[in-house]
């Protein structure tokens, strides 16, 4: 895949590909009414969007991985204008009434043509002219500030300095590889989420970690007024397509249905968890009073929200002996990811194989091409982007470039995927290593490719994960099972330095402790799923501000920071917006699916292949439920997610 772009390449070609379908899209609405046809209108309309899809996924993806700032840009003004292509699309009515009528001619295609004209009334296709033209405005206002928001999250650079004395606690490794100021007498820590996590985690003092707190949640401050003009705009095209509210807008063609569901769903599991959590945060302020009896400045009798990470850390390995800088050595990036592919590959009937001397955007970019064990065809290729850099994107995601689809023929366009990570770096003699958390979010993440790259939807805009959006993460969060299987750990460790496995006992410890502190971390969940929902079911805009502080004080029990801005750095509220419910909601049927590998075997090839078949090639061809069912056997149950959260 191209990235070599010189200033000024992204702008002309996103402008050309835009060009392009508008003018392919014009001829297919000038078609004469006599003269239409499924393959003139439906077929022609999505071979249009889905090869549009592919030239602006690979242009738009720039921003989120290159160095040079300008050519950023470009690629952020190229996703910002294709999604107001997009709007301009999905509001045209000549477009809708050429396609609306056609006839399927078979099951597949009256999916596409069911999902396709859902997709443009949801754009509001049936309301007078003058409502639909503000809904389009509305929209495209709305893509604007989207990109906006993401391009001040990706371009923040923003870090703080701090003496040897306030980092008493880091690991050596930590602060060897953190740059220093001019003079050499602080470290410089970034708040990129390496950093961050490290320095949260391990810092003794209380005021170092409340000023890095603080530094993390204010990151892009200013997006904070593009999210009260969203939340606005949200509210008023909601209004005007003849929903509630944007949530309700958000869930009405999702598993969920409706806002009410989230909301009763979500009240549920609260119910539930508040008892855990309250026990939760009681043992981290008892062990809080004894860590610092004689240290004041660290307020021992207090617990703050800048204390979590520190203080669950510092008590998991005490009562579980388990210290993740000693975990990290039995954990090579390099090592774990060879030992993933091997399970994938015996789960899912693939090889992976590594494409030498492809092209690539950063060193240490590495791309692998997916082939199908019995036909020795492939199918795939996915790019590995693990470690940070100025001006990346600081967090984790699957991104989908190219989007699988049938040519005409025998042929199949062959998707295209790229995780895009920030593991800790190589540094010294120590190669990249993972903690356990990293491992299983490397599971994660590597679901999602598997369940971009391995479709077969005959359509690109029903392949691979564009599904919806409350059933996305299930493959990925259910593949994070793997990550605590004792044979599979095993498996999966070596030592950097004498190629040891992890022991039995330490295996077990880490088993042990997996319940740890778990009713906080799904309060904390839940805490975001409701303040998504509480900002999208607003009858006015909200405080955006005083409604996290409130709600995080109701839910979690603690106080916020103050002066903090988290949701500017909230970045699933834009893009995810209505939808951050989804990580629990998915996780029901995620547990669900695997409760049928821990009967049959984590390294069931016959289940996995099921999985493959029923799932991961299916893309949105059914929906969610029905794809379940065929995988299960079964309609899904919650039963084996209360059982994980011993909440039943």
């Amino acid at each position: 895949m191209r990235s070599d772009y010189a200033r000024g390449d992204i702008q002309r070609l996103c402008r050309e590909a835009l060009d392009k379908a508008v003018k392919r899209l014009d001829g297919i609405a000038n078609i004469p009414p006599a003269s239409r046809s499924t393959g003139n209108t439906l077929l022609a309309f999505e071979d249009t969007t889905a090869v549009l899809s592919d030239e602006i996924n690979a242009l738009s993806f720039m921003a989120y991985v290159l160095q040079d700032e300008k050519i950023r840009e470009e690629a952020s003004a190229c996703e910002e204008e294709a999604g107001k292509t997009a709007v301009t699309i999905f509001t045209r009515k000549d477009l809708y009434s050429a396609i609306k009528d056609a006839k399927a001619g078979s099951q597949d295609e009256k999916r596409l043509l069911d999902e396709t004209v859902k997709r443009f009334e949801k754009n509001g296709l049936k309301l007078p002219d003058d409502k639909l033209d503000l809904v389009r405005k509305k929209m495209k206002k709305l893509a604007t500030l989207e990109s906006r928001f993401s391009a001040n999250l990706n371009n923040d650079t923003s870090s703080l300095e701090f003496t040897p004395a306030e980092t008493e606690g880091a690991p050596d490794a930590f602060l060897t590889r953190l740059k220093k100021t001019p003079d050499g007498s602080k470290y410089i820590v970034t708040t990129k989420s390496p950093d961050f996590k490290q320095f949260m985690d391990n810092v003794r003092s209380s005021k170092a970690r409340k000023r890095m707190q603080l530094a993390y949640f204010n990151r892009a401050a200013a997006n904070i007024p593009i999210l009260e003009d969203a939340f606005t705009l949200r509210r008023e095209t909601a209004e005007l397509l003849g929903f509630k509210n944007w949530l309700d807008y958000r869930t009405f063609d999702r598993m969920a249905k409706t806002g009410t569901t989230v909301l009763d769903f979500l009240g549920g599991i609260r119910s539930k968890l508040s008892a855990r959590n309250k026990k939760d945060l009681a043992a981290l302020l008892e062990f809080k009073k004894q860590h610092f009896k004689n240290e004041p400045e660290n307020e021992p009798g207090k617990l703050n929200m800048w204390d979590i990470n520190y203080l669950s850390y510092q008590l998991k390995k005490r009562d579980f002996d388990l210290d993740d800088s000693k975990i990290r050595e039995f954990f090579p990036t390099e090592k774990v990811m060879a030992g993933i592919f091997e399970i994938y590959s015996l789960l899912l009937g693939v090889r992976f194989e590594q494409v030498k001397d492809a092209s690539q955007w950063a060193g240490g970019v590495k791309l692998y091409r997916t082939i199908d064990k019995k036909s020795g065809k492939a199918l795939s290729h996915f790019f590995v982007d693990a470690y940070p850099r100025p001006g990346k994107y600081g967090h984790f995601a699957a991104f989908s470039l190219v989007m699988g689809r049938k040519l005409p023929g025998s042929g199949y366009n062959m998707p295209v995927s790229s995780i895009v990570g920030n593991f800790n770096p190589p540094s010294g003699d120590k190669p990249s290593l993972l903690n356990h958390d990293e491992v299983e979010t490397l599971f994660h993440e590597f679901g999602h490719i598997m369940h971009q790259t391995l479709t077969k939807a005959p359509y690109s805009s029903l392949a691979g994960s564009d599904v919806a959006r409350d059933f996305v993460e299930t493959p990925s969060q259910m593949f994070e099972e793997w990550a605590w299987q004792p044979a599979l750990l095993k498996q999966l460790s070596s030592h950097y330095r004498t190629g040891a496995k992890l022991s039995d006992a330490m295996i077990k410890r880490l088993l042990q402790a997996r319940d740890f502190n778990q009713g906080y971390f799904y309060t904390r969940q839940l805490y975001l799923s409701l303040l998504d929902a509480s900002y999208h079911t607003s009858p006015m805009t909200p405080d955006i501000l005083a409604t996290n502080d409130s709600l995080y004080k109701e839910i979690i029990g603690l106080d916020s920071i103050e002066g903090g801005k988290m949701p500017a750095s909230f970045g699933h509220l834009m893009g995810y917006d209505g939808g951050y419910y989804s990580y629990l909601w998915a996780e029901v049927y995620a547990v669900d699916c695997a409760s049928r590998f821990q009967k049959e075997g984590f390294t069931n090839p016959a289940t996995g292949m099921r999985f493959r078949r029923t799932l991961l090639e299916r893309g949105n061809m059914a929906d969610g439920d029905k794809i379940l069912a065929a995988f299960l056997g079964r309609a899904p149950s919650q039963n084996a997610f209360l059982k994980k959260l011993g909440i039943r």
